[in-house]
């Protein structure tokens, strides 16, 4: 990450600009050239699904949604939390969004998940992970959603950038710590796609950018 890059980071993250970025209203609690980037993931690669974890407000499950009712996508948003207490009204009654309660990182979560997406889906599907960020929790999801996923499907771990990445350095192991234990034990499984995600110059989601290899 260039000095640039990481000065702005600091920037936005260390003065809470992130907490007051909204959609139609909604928290999304992103980086909006991160939002700019996850809609041409969608349409650059047929992504016909969209699993997250960490629901919060909703503001990106609903933004995820309006982009599929309106290019009229066959799947749906699923979108997982341990509860949606902070549901925005707006993305609760969104036609194209299910919500799913339940701790994200385990495997009783992939049974839910299995009777919302069908086996024979056609298009691909992006998984993004957004909720708790401890290393050993984001692992858990890795290890528990990734082999749902196939040749031809996206991943994007969020909030890479925590742990001294250069964000709160006091937080300890996260999601980057996390992703580099699941790659070093999945050799081949992931392939970083480093060109998208440096392509608006910085991201919350660094290192996080990842394409299913052929093996998964």
């Amino acid at each position: 990450m260039s000095k640039p890059q990481h000065e702005y980071l600091e920037w936005f993250y260390n003065r809470n600009i992130w907490k007051g970025v909204y959609y139609r209203g909604v928290r999304t609690l992103k980086l909006p050239l991160d939002m700019w980037n996850y809609q041409e993931v969608i349409f650059e690669n047929d992504v016909q699904w969209v699993l997250e974890t960490g629901t919060r407000h909703g503001g990106s499950a609903l933004y995820f949604a309006d982009l599929f009712a309106a290019s009229a996508r066959e799947g749906q948003v699923i979108s997982i939390d341990i509860e949606h207490t902070d549901l925005h009204p707006l993305a609760a009654a969104h036609p194209k969004l299910s919500l799913i309660a339940g701790d994200s990182g385990s495997p009783d979560i992939v049974d839910v998940i299995r009777q919302l997406i069908p086996e024979n889906r056609t298009g691909a599907l992006l998984l993004m992970l957004d909720s708790d960020h401890v290393a050993s929790h984001v692992l858990r999801e890795l290890n528990v959603l990734v082999p749902l996923l196939r040749q031809g499907d996206y991943l994007i771990v969020e909030d890479t950038i925590i742990n001294g990445h250069p964000v709160r350095p006091e937080f300890g192991p996260g999601p980057l710590e996390a992703l580099e234990q699941y790659l070093s034990e999945n050799p081949g499984r992931l392939i970083h796609d480093a060109a998208r995600e440096t392509k608006f110059g910085c991201t919350q989601a660094y290192r996080g950018y990842y394409r299913i290899s052929a093996r998964s």
